[in-house]
């Protein structure tokens, strides 16, 4: 009798066969030297008839779509129920279909205008025509945008609008546009572009203002470019919305110092002074670093009202001056003759409030108080002509008591003297309590 016995199976045999069928598998399903593009990684194959377009192609789909009911998808891909019924409420509203429409009509009037001006040559009648066209387009922007209110689409037609009217010169409806628009939109797209716009309006303004100043009854009825009245405020104002709204822009340091030099040949000293600190405070890393401390030092020239008053201009100068040799070395080189010489009418004007304050306490038979500050300016001040003058009063002085005798001394005497207050009660540390 045959006893069978169970096969023995080789395991390695096995895993080796399975291994070269695996690698085969692999090979046989791979092209050679296949590439992957991020577009097949990221989008449905090209057998499926579908294909995605690039970023600006899916944009242009859906930028008029109103905002956070975009669909993330290409069109082509087969739409969802929930895409499929956006897009028939979206597509049945005729006030959205007029606002696309208008918007069409009024890029397509833009365009022609665009070609026209281009083309004109310095013609004349081209240029006007031109300019009839940009403002139809304008209006036609404001009304797509009015059909489609808090879209992407009134976004960009409010910015569009601006656009034409900036360009035939009608600032002050550019203006209007471009402030009404940051309010409803402050973190747009087109930010830059309406914060450079709206810093060449208010340069614009505040150069003819300084031509022709316009008088607080002074208004205008007729210059689309200019403002009603206050040509001056209406420019200062659209500068301080630019430095403080968006501080952090490049063109934040530039609108403050235009403040301050307009405020500067204005002759409000005070104010041009405060904006230029505000600058060197504000902004350690602009290039206008080294003007607007120029330009400070000559504030607090100007500022300074006579010996009669604080001094602290006086002081600050001083210092500033020191602050500019020693910050801006290469500067200071070039402007060094203005700046020794406020250095020099610094220092008199300091020589000459000591003397005057000398004089105020000799006035008042001080005479204690006039010698210190005779001595100062004799001391402190020796390259100014008060020098020679103090050290005369300071000898003619010097034998003097510091303080006059009273003249009714006897009628002095007859009052009790303020002796200290004496304690109540004494406590048992050798102190007082009352």
């Amino acid at each position: 009798m045959k006893q069978r016995f169970p096969k023995r199976v080789n395991h390695s045999t096995c895993w080796s066969v399975a291994g070269i069928l695996l690698a085969t598998m692999m090979v046989a399903g791979c092209k050679t030297n296949a590439q992957v593009t991020g577009d097949e990684l990221l989008g449905p194959g090209q057998r499926y008839g579908a294909k995605w377009m690039d970023s600006q192609g899916e944009y242009e789909k859906v930028k008029h779509v109103k905002p956070k009911l975009v669909a993330s998808t290409p069109s082509e891909k087969r739409k969802t129920v929930e895409e499929a019924f956006l897009d028939k409420v979206l597509s049945s509203d005729p006030k959205i279909n007029k606002a696309k429409q208008y918007f069409s009509e009024a890029e397509s009037i833009y365009n022609d205008a665009v070609r026209m001006r281009q083309s004109a040559n310095g013609s004349h009648a081209q240029l006007k025509k031109a300019a009839e066209l940009f403002m139809q387009a304008g209006r036609r922007y404001e009304e797509a945008g009015g059909y489609w209110p808090e879209s992407a689409l009134q976004e960009d037609a409010s910015f569009m609008a601006a656009e034409c009217y900036f360009y035939i010169d009608y600032y002050k409806h550019a203006n209007q546009i471009y402030k009404e628009m940051l309010k409803e939109y402050p973190n747009t797209r087109h930010l830059d572009k309406i914060q450079a716009k709206r810093f060449q309006i208010a340069r614009y303004w505040l150069d003819e203002d300084f031509k022709d100043k316009q008088g607080f009854f002074d208004f205008n009825f007729v210059d689309k470019s200019m403002p009603f009245n206050s040509r001056f405020t209406e420019a200062i104002a659209i500068l301080d919305k630019i430095r403080h709204d968006d501080p952090t822009s490049q063109m934040a340091d530039d609108a403050t110092m235009l403040v301050a030099e307009s405020y500067f040949k204005n002759e409000k000293y005070d104010r041009a002074h405060e904006t230029l600190k505000d600058l060197v405070t504000v902004f350690p890393e602009s290039e206008h670093q080294f003007i607007a401390n120029y330009m400070m030092v000559q504030c607090k020239f100007l500022l300074y009202r006579g010996p009669e008053y604080s001094g602290i201009y006086l002081d600050e100068g001083e210092k500033q001056i020191k602050d500019i040799r020693r910050q801006f070395p290469q500067q200071s080189q070039q402007y060094d003759a203005q700046i020794s010489k406020w250095a020099r009418q610094f220092r008199y004007m300091q020589a000459e409030r000591q003397w005057w304050i000398a004089k105020f306490y000799e006035g008042k038979d001080e005479i204690g108080a006039a010698r210190y500050y005779y001595q100062k300016v004799a001391q402190q001040y020796p390259d100014t002509p008060f020098a020679s003058r103090a050290f005369t009063r300071y000898n003619d002085l010097k034998n003097l008591p510091a303080k006059p005798d009273s003249p009714a001394q006897w009628l002095v005497d007859l009052f009790p003297e303020n002796d200290p207050v004496k304690p109540l009660i004494a406590n048992e540390s050798g102190g007082a309590i009352r």
